[in-house]
């Protein structure tokens, strides 16, 4: 394909509006990422929260249990007792006196798994606070963090809007042709479709050229590729073209 050496200097400027543009595009792609990233870290404190709830609601469930089995072994002790008073031999008399001794024991026992019960429920309590007012917190962090990236992510929209207007404006000028050729290799070769020939290497995929090329380049009556990554070769003149 032929080309004019101001039309080389155009796609070298054009390849300055992509990169901007390329910038932006991977600013707002990466936007949602960090949200998503936040509101796991959220969702991390709410579940952390939930499972010290769930675990003390555990505990109080076999606390309760206990309750009701020392109740039982109450409601004995008082049967037994009252059976006590009508025994009618020191046997029976000793008999119920041990059953009544084994049940206060076992009574005793609960007692005091209950108390570790309630030592215990305590503690739970103490890190259900510490981790609510972590989470708290964290919502409030997260929350002024996500304003920001909304905020960051709004003022790259209207900047992206802006430089699409002037990278369309400034393809206008550039040969249909030209331009979808461009294009055709920025999409094939990782949005980078122009690559610097630096005395006889391609500054890009860092492979040398053939002579030839330089001297193609040098005559600037058509686009000379290079032969490894086939993107569209320009001297090193052209390198510091920018966007106006």
């Amino acid at each position: 394909m032929r080309i004019a050496k101001d039309e080389l200097a155009k796609l070298v400027t054009l390849q300055e509006y992509d990169r901007v543009i390329d910038a932006l595009l991977a600013v707002l792609a990466d936007v949602p990422k960090q949200v998503a990233a936040l509101q796991a870290e959220s969702a991390a404190e709410k579940a952390a929260l939930a499972e010290v709830k769930d675990r003390h609601t555990q505990l109080l469930l076999r606390r309760k249990e206990k309750e009701l089995d020392l109740g039982k072994k109450e409601e004995e002790i008082k049967k037994h007792n009252i059976e006590l008073n009508s025994v009618k031999t020191n046997e029976a008399f000793r008999a119920m006196q041990s059953q009544i001794d084994r049940c206060k024991g076992e009574a005793s026992a609960i007692e005091t798994e209950i108390l570790v019960f309630m030592e215990e429920s305590d503690a739970f309590l103490r890190e259900e606070k510490e981790k609510s007012t972590a989470l708290k917190a964290a919502e409030i962090r997260i929350a002024e963090k996500i304003k920001v990236l909304e905020g960051q992510k709004a003022e790259s929209e209207g900047k992206l809007a802006a430089e699409r207007a002037k990278r369309d404006a400034f393809a206008a000028a550039i040969p249909g042709e030209l331009l979808g050729h461009y294009d055709n290799v920025r999409r094939r070769r990782g949005g980078v479709a122009m690559a610097r020939l630096e005395g006889e290497t391609c500054t890009v995929c860092r492979m040398n050229q053939p002579p030839q090329s330089k001297v193609n380049l040098a005559k600037g009556h058509e686009i000379v590729a290079c032969e490894s990554c086939q993107r569209i070769l320009y001297p090193s003149e052209l390198a510091a073209a920018k966007p106006a």
